[in-house]
């Protein structure tokens, strides 16, 4: 009896130190991972990679967070030759991080993963499975590239028979986009008033308003490809018919409301009577500040512009949230706009900007009003080609309180300076100006600027 207690403990034994050491082994391969990586020693890091994968798969989420990394970086150097034994080695990695990670960071692992079977030209279908995984989990994890490839391949399955699929993943895309832009404008606005302060910035701070303005312009620009897009399919005769369908099934829900109402806005279809339908639908379920303003554009329609005034300042007034006013400031300023009443919509565009001073299509309403004004403000052609002066300033303004409109406010600009007076038009002005000397422009706008 006791030699068996005996060969049981002993053979106990050898299992529990058997299993120290395969934990005291993983843990070992796991840190010369890491330093393999750090020390670019990519054979090696290879090689601990796949031990990690064959022998300690569960051992940490962070395997394959550096594995990543490591397939992503020796994917761009590898020779045709060791290409295979790589991409075998990404698709393991995944496939494990599924099997015991499945709900850690979910959403950019299978955008991740989508991502590496683009870079390897893996089979179209699972690419789509796998980033259609990730944009119904959380579309804020889908990197730059990502959005444009799932946006188009969205759109080429399914243009011509469900067109409302693409509308919403439009409608998604580009909410989650603006999520993630606003957060990086309220970095870029906190840090670039401490510079106008005076006060220096810190490296961190300076690599941290870098990364914010390149980040939040990559989504812009993003966000234009997917507008270039969309234009193809969402014209009046494709929107209308299509709203008129699904309204009945719709009346009550707000969030289709005010994506069609903001569609029909968007490509000005508001003359429709379908518009006014779904603002007044909007209206009564959704009583609210946005509301009202959608309400009050209405009104002008009809002609009734001083109680549809009433109704823009009663909205405003109404709302807290900073951000929401000023965005409704901004939709009342695109309203007097397209009726061209545009000394009134450079005013509610100041009064926007006044509650978010890093709105920056409010600067381009600005930029883009005054120089539609520069043929009308001015008695001579120096005098009138000033007004694109101060319409330059506002849109390089634009671009660098909001990054994210970056690319389309600097095209703005370089288009007004090429429109400023010439040397030689400054040089024979008639109010004996010199360059570098102040010049208010005068007509509706009343603006001083510099001289160029």
């Amino acid at each position: 009896m006791k030699t068996k207690l005996i060969t049981l403990f002993t053979a106990l034994f050898s299992v529990f130190m058997f299993t120290a050491q395969a934990q005291d082994d993983c843990a070992l391969k796991y840190n010369m991972l890491k330093t393999d990586i750090k020390t670019k020693n990519y054979d090696s890091a290879l090689k601990n990679l796949e031990y990690s994968l064959d022998n300690c798969a569960n051992l940490t989420a962070n395997i394959y967070k550096y594995g990543g990394g490591l397939i992503n970086t020796v994917l761009k150097t590898a020779t045709p030759e060791q290409k295979p034994a790589i991409v075998a080695l990404g698709k393991k990695m995944f496939n494990k991080r599924f099997e015991f990670y499945p709900n850690v960071d979910p959403a950019k692992a299978h955008s991740d993963y989508a991502d590496f079977l683009v870079d390897t030209e893996g089979d179209k279908e699972e690419i789509y499975s796998h980033y259609e995984q990730a944009f119904k989990i959380d579309p804020t994890k889908l990197g730059v590239g990502s959005i444009i490839y799932f946006f188009n391949a969205v759109v080429e399955k399914n243009k011509d028979h469900n067109l409302q699929l693409v509308f919403n993943t439009y409608d998604v895309t580009v909410e989650a986009m603006n999520k993630k832009v606003e957060g990086y404008l309220e970095i870029v606005q906190e840090l670039q008033a401490k510079e106008e302060s005076g006060q220096t910035l810190i490296s961190s701070e300076k690599r941290k308003l870098k990364i914010s303005s390149q980040n939040s312009k990559a989504l812009g620009q993003v966000e234009g490809i997917l507008d270039k897009k969309i234009e193809e399919i969402s014209t009046c005769e494709y929107l209308i018919p299509l709203y008129k369908e699904e309204f009945p099934s719709h009346k009550t829900d707000v969030q289709w409301l005010t994506r069609a109402i903001n569609r029909m806005f968007k490509k000005d279809c508001t003359q429709d009577p379908l518009y006014t339908e779904l603002v007044a639908q909007y209206q009564d379920v959704n009583p609210s500040p946005e509301a009202s303003v959608l309400y009050a554009g209405i009104l002008m329609d009809k002609g009734e512009t001083v109680k549809a005034i009433e109704f823009f300042e009663k909205a405003i007034s109404q709302e807290t949230d900073p951000t929401k006013k000023a965005k409704n400031l901004y939709k009342v300023a695109n309203i007097f706009k397209k009726r061209g009443q545009t000394a009134k919509a450079v005013s509610y565009a100041k009064k926007a900007i006044a509650v978010k001073p890093n709105l920056g299509r409010a600067y381009t309403l600005i930029a883009t009003s005054y120089a539609d004004a520069a043929n009308s403000c001015g008695r001579d052609e120096f005098e009138k080609r000033m007004t694109y002066v101060v319409a330059e300033s506002y849109a390089l303004k634009a671009g660098r309180v909001d990054p994210s409109i970056g690319v389309y406010a600097a095209n703005l600009a370089r288009s007004y300076k090429a429109n400023q007076p010439s040397k030689k038009l400054v040089f024979n002005n008639e109010l004996g100006l010199k360059s570098g000397d102040s010049y208010t422009v005068e007509c509706w706008i009343h603006e001083t600027v510099r001289v160029p």
